[in-house]
């Protein structure tokens, strides 16, 4: 490996810089002569006045995630900053805690969920997307005072959900569904209970409510360029790109390990932006589970693009319905809440939002340091002498001590 790095390395990257380049030159090409490129002037003292009297609405999730042999507490709260730029009143800024769910996954009389389900972290993240978006679709259907002009969520609005539509993954229960529909009323069979469809009748709600929503999403993960390859695909279908063309270019990317986010980094500019093109999210059909696919066909597309607030920050995705009104308004309020911090380069309101909604370490240690004293109490209850070596070694499990390993 040594050997390597001296002899190859240099050469190495001195090629992956030659092709990056090559491949983002062709990006920003195809890009420009198919006027699929639009910029956004920073100008914030015109900018800001124009938003007197509206009223925007950022929204995050926070995640208790405690793991203990006799329980899987969870507990999820979703959080709201609604902001009123030049109001300067009380009013102009408002904190809230829209949704709130509290559950043990392993409980047999479970409120989130009818059943328990050995992948925790499958139930934990489905609790969290529906919850998220069940949070926006409150804020986006509010009226009189309380209403609000668009809502910005942190994250992606249209999440993949074949990974959910597992055969033995449980339903959520009837009254936790109700609390994410916001409807007391809700009465759907164990169906309309699973996250599959539950999770799209949720967004179909929202869309319907008519207000402008968005997700950012901070981070691009993994290594498929989602996007890219859409954007050819769509290019090749106008015939604008031949196949052959389209094909190579897609390898080109696929062989450097570049993503939508690295990539895109290098094309766009100081505030531009690709124009939004609708993204199908639910991956291949093929992986999709036989007894869902009608209903994730019903999923909406996610129109979306990645912006680029500044030259030195990377470039991050933006989401939304493909009917949405006003999307380059959005994209501009996206824009300059991302230039509000130096360097940060994301909605500021998002970051506000999020460490709001956030679940603090020491509650999420409060309440495993409660389990373990009832796993105890209940052990020493029992009078077996290996259940209480058990709940002791639980309750005072540090892992292995480097102090113990074997000398050389």
């Amino acid at each position: 490996m040594l050997l390597v790095t001296q002899k190859q390395s240099d050469q190495t990257h001195t090629d992956f810089v030659h092709t990056l380049s090559g491949i983002a030159g062709s990006v920003r090409a195809l890009l420009e002569n198919n006027d699929l490129l639009r910029r956004i002037d920073y100008a914030p003292n015109n900018y800001w006045p124009k938003l007197h009297g509206k009223a925007f609405a950022f929204v995050d999730g926070g995640v208790a995630n405690i793991e203990l042999p006799s329980a899987a507490p969870i507990g999820i709260r979703v959080g709201s900053y609604v902001v009123r730029p030049g109001d300067a009143s009380e009013k102009r800024e408002q904190f809230n805690v829209e949704l709130s769910l509290v559950d043990d996954l392993f409980s047999d009389s479970g409120f989130l969920f009818e059943s328990d389900f050995l992948d925790v972290a499958k139930l934990r993240d489905a609790a969290r997307m529906v919850s998220e978006v069940a949070a926006g679709y409150r804020l986006a259907k509010a009226v009189g005072k309380d209403r609000v002009d668009a809502v910005i969520l942190h994250g992606p609005l249209i999440n993949p959900v074949a990974p959910y539509g597992l055969e033995d993954f449980p339903a959520f229960g009837r009254n936790a569904c109700r609390v994410l529909l916001d409807d007391d009323d809700w009465d759907g069979d164990t169906r309309e209970r699973q996250f599959v469809a539950l999770y799209l009748k949720v967004l179909e709600r929202l869309r319907e409510t008519g207000v402008p929503v968005v997700g950012a999403v901070e981070r691009s993960i993994g290594r498929d360029p989602v996007f890219l390859r859409r954007l050819l695909d769509l290019l090749q279908d106008s015939k604008v790109l031949k196949e052959k063309d389209a094909r190579d270019l897609e390898l080109q990317i696929l062989s450097y390990g570049l993503n939508d986010a690295s990539l895109l980094d290098v094309v766009l500019g100081d505030g531009e932006y690709v124009v939004p093109i609708p993204v199908m999210r639910q991956g291949p059909e093929s992986k999709w589970p036989e007894d869902w696919k009608r209903t994730i066909r019903d999923y909406p597309n996610a129109f979306t693009t990645y912006i680029k607030p500044s030259a030195m920050v990377m470039p991050f995705r933006v989401e939304a319905f493909e009917n949405i009104q006003m999307f380059d308004d959005l994209l501009a309020l996206v824009f300059h809440t991302s230039r509000l911090l130096p360097s940060y380069g994301f909605p500021v309101g998002l970051d506000i939002v999020d460490r709001f909604a956030k679940v603090p370490a020491w509650l999420s240690r409060g309440v495993k340091g409660q389990h373990q004293i009832v796993l105890l109490r209940r052990a020493i209850e029992s009078g077996d002498p290996s259940t209480i070596a058990f709940a002791k070694r639980v309750l005072a499990a540090k892992g292995r001590d480097w102090l113990f390993r074997p000398s050389t």
